[in-house]
């Protein structure tokens, strides 16, 4: 699913809603038909009122249609229904960041990190967050935690050189986003970023490279080609 999960199927799936219904409801939404994911979600909970797995699947179908308030209200019915439901937090979270509500959306994900602490997916979106807020030593924590409990998570790597380069510790940023290109050589984003942090270092042959890289990934990113020209090389 689109920017949510279902790790929790097992135990928010009561023993009478079948794991062929709810794998039924997984097919139609990963094949992109929401509507009809919708439909059966909403005809199941007819026969298994208060399930939270159904409110989330149903959040996470509005989600994806762009239709946040009714999202967030089931991923909030979810939660009421089970207090301790991590992966709905993480959802809700999601859709408070989408609505610009960035402190809801921290808190949500600090939640989510609390149930389950090691929730790498969590301890990410709330380092975010945190950047968002102005709040970088707290989101390098969180980022930590996220690339302590998955090492290989890229995308943590780079926004942890984000948080860093924000504290002006621009070398320590570097290596953060040297460590997410070496997990994932075409990631675009860390591949800007090391460009940018080696022209704050004044290293402009080896920022050249990578804004290079970028290009030949994409020949129209527009970011490369505007920071390759500024730095003026011939």
């Amino acid at each position: 699913m689109k920017n949510t999960k279902e790790k929790e199927s097992n135990t928010n799936t009561p023993l009478n809603l079948s794991k062929k219904q709810v794998d039924s409801v997984m097919g139609l939404y990963s094949s992109g038909k929401i509507n009809e994911a919708i439909e059966m979600i909403k005809a199941l909970n007819e026969d298994y009122p208060n399930v939270p797995l159904l409110f989330n699947l149903l959040g996470a179908c509005y989600n994806t249609l762009g239709q946040f308030d009714p999202a967030a209200q089931f991923f909030e019915t979810a939660i009421s229904i089970k207090p301790d439901y991590a992966e709905a937090f993480l959802n809700h979270g999601i859709v408070m960041r989408e609505v610009g509500k960035l402190d809801h959306a921290a808190k949500s994900f600090k939640r989510a990190v609390e149930i389950l602490p090691n929730y790498f997916e969590a301890h990410n979106k709330l380092g975010i967050t945190l950047i968002d807020l102005n709040r970088f030593e707290d989101a390098i924590e969180h980022l930590e935690w996220a690339v302590a409990y998955k090492y290989d998570f890229y995308e943590a790597h780079n926004n942890l050189g984000v948080a860093n380069r924000k504290l002006g510790q621009i070398s320590i940023a570097a290596k953060n986003f040297e460590k997410a290109i070496e997990i994932n050589p075409s990631y675009i984003l860390a591949l800007l970023n090391l460009g940018v942090v080696l022209t704050d270092l004044e290293q402009k042959d080896e920022a050249a490279k990578f804004f290079k890289r970028v290009i030949a990934i994409e020949p129209n990113n527009p970011l490369a080609q505007k920071n390759l020209k500024s730095l003026k090389i011939s």
